[in-house]
C-alpha cells in the first residue's frame, strides 16, 4: 500500500500526477516516492497543427493550411 497526501492506492489502481512541465524543480523527496517517471515531450509541429484545427473546429474562420502551420511554428515550447 502506498499513501501520498492521504490518497490510498493499491495494486489495482494507477495514480497519475501531472505536476509541472519542469519536473527537475520538484522536491527530491516527492520524486523518490514514484517508482516510474515517464517524460512526455511537448507536441511536435504536426501535432500542434492538428490541435489548432480540432479546437477551432467549424467555427467561422478564414484560416488556411499555411495559417495553421504558422500558428503551430509560433507556439513551439
Amino acid at each position: 500500500m502506498f499513501e501520498f497526501l492521504g490518497v490510498g492506492v493499491d495494486n489495482d489502481k494507477i495514480l497519475v500526477l501531472g505536476a509541472t512541465n519542469l519536473p527537475w524543480i520538484l522536491d527530491s523527496a516527492i520524486r523518490r516516492r514514484f517508482e516510474k517517471r515517464i517524460y512526455i515531450p511537448l507536441p511536435e509541429v504536426s501535432a500542434r497543427v492538428k490541435m489548432f484545427e480540432l479546437h477551432i473546429g467549424k467555427s467561422g474562420h478564414e484560416l488556411n493550411a499555411n495559417d495553421f502551420k504558422d500558428l503551430a511554428r509560433k507556439s513551439e515550447g
